[in-house]
């Protein structure tokens, strides 16, 4: 391409951007808008603000301490008033550019100067003499190296060339008033200047939500071709004696409850049919889905066979064995544990009795994948947080038995309705009851400035034999300092918990460090543990009775509800401490105070979806295992339920999406298809 080199070539790749596709689907980062322009007398300090004017001389040197950062100022004559114009560390391609004494466009923000006037920082320029700017610029992520105007024209180049093979996914004749593909880029790399510039800004304009329900649109059809698919795969049909599992309900502790009891009544009759099983078992932190995944595991193993449950921790993998003993023990099945740690002798009789069939139940992680494990007879798997594993693991998983019935479950809150459309390949059983003597969870929303405040509780749960977790966003100090876990375990070591055992977790740690520090949090080892929220995924540890969150306007309801569903696990009363950041705005601290009223997964997700938006939602899910780059973009659900209708209503048109109306439909969902959607991936 013109103008790009080898260094600019690979430093677009390394963002992404190495083919004429991932160019023009490389969006625009925000917009500025030059369409209106201020007079002298309507500059307010902080607005930004487009001013016509005549510049003066402009004059740059050295700035202190930096021979290397420029500072550059002048002159704006706006309508016979001086307005001073400033760059601190004058940007490269703008040296030798400066236009003294011509008509211009000045863009930037109003700042106070140090005499009591104002002054316009960091201004952006546009000459006069070259004609008006575009109403509306798009402003684009990109590598230093590549300049905005170079990308831009590129971009434009790029899209004339491709012109007639820019396709999308819906067919013509059902896509109505929505934006084609080459329309929706076009109008978002070039916007008319009568745009409506909110819009774009917030990712909501027609050319936004155009991608993103076209995305939308293939993504559902690719769920109902898995549905259909799935129906006609052959499994192994569970329609033996039930003495063992009646067994087990009979001797639980406690009763069932409702959602329970109807979520053990779908599964029996999924797994009395002879195809596969493929159920996603939704419920709250709290909601008892592993006694119903170890009722199915009974299922299986009295009908003869095997089960198999893969969780994504060895801590997790280990509590749901010991669960299992405990409940399950009296039945006299023979179970196994297999995970990284499990070596020598212990393993290899393990793998001698799962091979034979002697072994009835394994619980396990990624270690019930390895190549040297094999299954005599599984025809249950159960998947544990599946939305933790990776496509491939969870193909392995069914490759220990092709014909194996598949549970996976999944605590993350998402509205019922909007489930029944994003998992639309599955189907699903809810958990929406909470057992009967489940400990509440006190819930108060702090700022910063209430941190001695937080930090009191801390130490009085601590000191009454109560355990707690810290939860800080950033691992290091490359964003914030003060809120990386390092820092802080190191200032509350030296301060207000300076006589508690501390220890500190976080994702760049290997899987052997996070097991080591959970068992000693687990063990009593430790009393507090800062971390991020990879703790999100836990263990329960009964003495754990507080939870801090710090900066916690950075989550998403649904993801604060699972970090306060790390305590309130014993009979104990436990407490959860929102604490906002300082620059946190009112609209946060609202969308925080409803943590006050939300105390069920259910609640939670619905107020997640009327503040947040479904397409978000179902974006956090993803961990870039889908193709899925614009669905975020969605905010409306009645769009998702519009696409599932409209992928339904044209698969019924054309099954197999053969006609020529359905190219585009079939290049799309193939693509989906490619990533393994029989395995329920979008949960």
């Amino acid at each position: 391409m013109a103008g790009i080199g080898p260094k600019r070539a690979a430093a677009l790749e390394a963002r992404g951007i190495a083919t004429a596709g991932d160019l023009i689907f490389h969006l625009p980062a925000r917009y500025q808008d030059w369409r209106e322009r201020s007079s002298a007398e309507a500059l307010r300090v902080g607005n930004i603000v487009v001013v016509e004017g005549e510049l003066g001389k402009i004059s740059e040197r050295p700035m202190r301490g930096s021979r290397w950062r420029r500072l550059a100022s002048g002159w704006l004559n706006v309508g016979g008033r001086q307005i001073r114009v400033v760059w601190f560390n004058l940007p490269a391609y703008m040296r030798g550019y400066l236009p003294g004494g011509e008509r211009v466009l000045v863009r930037g923000r109003v700042a106070a100067a140090t005499d009591d006037g104002i002054e316009i920082v960091q201004p952006e320029l546009h000459r006069l003499s070259e004609g008006e700017p575009k109403g509306i610029r798009p402003v684009y992520r990109l590598p230093s190296i590549v300049g905005q105007r170079l990308f831009a024209g590129l971009v434009s180049r790029t899209l004339a060339e491709m012109d007639e093979s820019i396709g999308g996914a819906i067919p013509d004749d059902i896509r109505g008033e929505t934006l084609t593909i080459r329309e929706a880029l076009g109008y978002l790399h070039d916007p008319p200047a009568d745009a409506d510039f909110d819009a774009l800004a917030n990712g909501e304009s027609r050319g936004h939500l155009a991608l993103a329900f076209d995305e939308l649109f293939a993504f559902e059809l690719a769920l109902s071709i898995e549905r259909l698919r799935s129906a006609r795969r052959a499994g192994i049909a569970l329609d033996g004696s039930q003495s063992l599992s009646a067994k087990m309900l009979k001797e639980l502790p406690f009763a069932l409850t409702g959602s329970q009891s109807r979520a053990i009544d779908e599964i029996t009759t999924d797994l009395a049919r002879a195809n596969q099983m493929n159920r996603m078992l939704m419920g709250d932190v709290g909601s008892g889905k592993t006694i119903v995944a170890f009722w199915a595991m009974i299922r299986a193993i009295e009908c003869g066979h095997q089960a198999a449950m893969m969780a994504p921790t060895e801590l997790l993998a280990e509590q749901h064995w010991r669960g299992f003993a405990r409940m399950c023990g009296r039945l006299g099945v023979r179970h196994a544990l297999l995970t990284g740690s499990v070596t020598g002798a212990a393993r290899s009789q393990t793998l001698r009795g799962l091979a034979s069939g002697e072994i009835g139940a394994v619980f396990g992680t990624h270690a019930l994948i390895q190549d040297a494990v094999r299954m005599r007879g599984l025809a249950l798997g159960v998947i544990d947080e599946q939305h933790r594993f990776g496509v491939f693991d969870r193909a392995r998983m069914k490759a220990l038995g092709p014909k194996a019935n598949l549970l996976m479950m999944t605590a993350t809150p998402i509205p019922r309705s909007l489930a029944m459309s994003l998992f639309a390949n599955l189907d699903v059983s809810f958990l929406d009851e909470l057992p009967a003597g489940r400990t509440p969870i006190a819930t108060r929303i702090y700022t910063e400035d209430d941190l001695a405040q937080v930090h009191e509780s801390l130490r009085a749960e601590i000191d009454g034999g109560g355990r707690a977790y810290y939860v800080v966003p950033f691992i290091d100090g490359d964003e914030d300092e003060a809120k990386s876990v390092a820092a802080t375990a190191a200032r509350l070591k030296k301060g207000a918990l300076r006589d508690a055992r501390i220890g500190a977790m976080h994702g760049r740690m290997s899987a052997a460090e996070k097991d080591r520090v959970m068992r000693e949090f687990r063990d009593g080892a430790l009393d507090l543990l800062v971390c991020t929220t990879v703790v999100e995924v836990g263990i329960d540890v009964p003495e754990a009775t507080i939870i801090v969150v710090v900066a916690a306007e950075r989550y998403g309801l649904a993801q604060l509800h699972q970090l306060r569903g790390r305590v309130g696990r014993g009979d104990k009363a436990s407490r959860c401490c929102i604490v906002a950041s300082g620059d946190a705005d009112e609209t946060a601290l609202e969308r925080l105070a409803t943590m006050r009223e939300c105390t069920t997964g259910a609640a939670v997700a619905d107020a997640d979806l009327r503040l947040r938006g479904p397409g978000d939602l179902l974006g956090a899910r993803q961990t870039g295992a889908l193709p899925l780059k614009f669905v975020h973009l969605i905010r409306d659900h009645r769009t998702i339920e519009r696409a599932r209708k409209l992928a339904d209503d044209w698969l019924a048109r054309d099954p197999s999406l053969a006609s020529r109306e359905s190219e585009g439909a079939r290049a799309a969902v193939r693509k989906m298809l490619a990533y393994g959607f029989s395995l329920g991936d979008v949960g």
